[in-house]
This record gives C-alpha cells, sequence and structure tokens, in this order.
C-alpha cells in the first residue's frame, strides 16, 4: 500500500505503477479511495499496487 500524501509525501499511483512496470510485466493499482475505508473522506491518494509474477 502507498499513496501520494496530503503533506506532498509519497508516489502517485501512475509513477509508482511505472517504476514497477519498468521491471515486470504487469502492476494491478487499486484505489483506496473509498471513505468506508478511512472513516472519513480523505484528499489524498491511496492505492495497493500488485505485481505477480
Amino acid at each position: 500500500m502507498e499513496g501520494h500524501w496530503s503533506t506532498g509525501a509519497g508516489l502517485t499511483a501512475d509513477e509508482c505503477q511505472a517504476l514497477v512496470r519498468g521491471v515486470r510485466a504487469e502492476a494491478t493499482v487499486t484505489r483506496l479511495n473509498d471513505p468506508a475505508l478511512w472513516g472519513r473522506e480523505i484528499d489524498d491518494e491511496r492505492y495497493l499496487l500488485v505485481s505477480l509474477k
């Protein structure tokens, strides 16, 4: 799980996916922006990136 946080820290999903695809054939991003996951609305970008094989 990664994110591009409201503080400016972290990587965007696109940046992270591009880095992983530089060495792997697959990188799937699932965005974690559902308020039910955090108990409130969020303003930053949160995601899960999975790369198999």
